[in-house]
């Protein structure tokens, strides 16, 4: 996925989500960690999200479903999205 993909996916997450907030750092971040990441496999998965989850995707969550190489992490709690998010808005 390119710059430009990846900033449409986190424009879409953060028009449905109000309280997500694309940042300068954020967008590093995601850049650095998403260049792997099928962007129509990515566009699909946030949309089902979007139908099913009061809470924005996590990246950990983006790239389980979205990566071209696959992951050998094993599948995380069905709450860590959610600790993920409350962390993740006490950071500066």
């Amino acid at each position: 996925m390119n710059k430009t993909e990846m900033l449409k996916l986190l424009v879409l997450i953060e028009r449905i989500y109000t309280p997500f907030r694309i940042k300068n750092d954020l967008v590093h971040y995601f850049f650095d960690h998403c260049q792997e990441f099928d962007y129509e496999m990515a566009i699909r998965y946030i949309k089902e999200h979007i139908r099913r989850s009061p809470y924005p995707p996590s990246l950990r969550h983006i790239a389980s479903k979205c990566s071209i190489h696959p992951l050998t992490a094993e599948m995380y709690d069905s709450r860590y999205w959610e600790k993920e998010y409350v962390l993740s808005n006490h950071v500066s």
